[in-house]
């Protein structure tokens, strides 16, 4: 009568209890680093850019013109954030058009944070005054 050994069956246990556990361990680190990644990315900031071209009109002052670029960059900001739920920041440039010529009268820059505290374009934007001398807008 011949006896067996079964020590190697007993390692083979102990090996595949070894690599179920550390399989379990890979597991939930790769859940958790996917759900990380999940977060961050769903946390980036996303900044939107528009560019809006505004027609001189001559018969209008640059103090009119300059009012009109407001509100066109408020509307601009305002419907941005309202469509685009990912954006977090957006720039408006608001540049006067003739035939021949063109120049940034203002340019808005806002985070949605800063725009929902205050929606006015008077304090987020910045003037270029020196567009009324290159547009020979009176």
């Amino acid at each position: 009568m011949t006896m067996k050994n079964n020590s190697h069956v007993s390692s083979i246990i102990s090996i595949a209890r070894y690599l179920r556990g550390v399989t379990n361990c890979l597991m939930v680190s790769a859940i958790a680093t996917l759900s990380t990644l999940a977060i961050a990315s769903s946390a980036l900031a996303e900044r939107r850019e528009v560019d809006i071209r505004l027609p001189v009109n001559q018969d209008e002052g640059f103090t009119v013109m300059t009012r009109r670029a407001e509100i066109l960059a408020r509307s601009a900001a305002q419907r941005t954030f309202d469509r685009e739920v990912l954006v977090s920041d957006v720039a408006v440039k608001v540049t006067a058009q003739s035939q021949d010529q063109a120049a940034i009268i203002l340019q808005l820059i806002v985070s949605r944070d800063e725009w929902a505290s205050r929606p006015d374009p008077k304090v987020w934007a910045t003037y270029f005054p020196m567009a009324k001398a290159l547009m020979g807008i009176r």
